[in-house]
């Protein structure tokens, strides 16, 4: 699929997904450039994130990484727009309903 100019991969893989220390996951969505409030911008964002909701949710997942605390991270190092950033309010908040913890995080290196 066409990127279309969007800092978000629209594609339905992970871009970064590892265990952590304690054991718990770290499932990262990396911005590529500014997440601005083009549409483009945040319906790929929006569609990342619920992709990777559903498969935490999966069979495939648990049995993968076990049934271990999960947190999605938005990693980017450029500016957020405030819908941008009202759209990750908006996803943690359903997050939580599955127990996911999601919210904007450091870049990652």
């Amino acid at each position: 699929m066409e990127n279309s100019g969007s800092p978000i991969d629209p594609s339905d893989a992970f871009d970064i997904v590892g265990i952590r220390n304690d054991g718990g996951i770290d499932a990262v969505i990396v911005c590529s450039g500014p997440l601005d409030n083009s549409s483009t911008t945040l319906r790929d964002l929006e569609l990342k994130a619920r992709n990777y909701l559903r498969e935490i949710a999966s069979e495939d997942f648990v049995s993968q990484y076990g049934p271990s605390p999960v947190c999605i991270y938005v990693s980017c190092s450029h500016a957020v727009s405030t819908e941008a950033d009202q759209l990750i309010t908006d996803l943690a908040l359903e997050a939580a309903q599955q127990r996911v913890l999601l919210h904007l995080g450091e870049p990652v290196a």
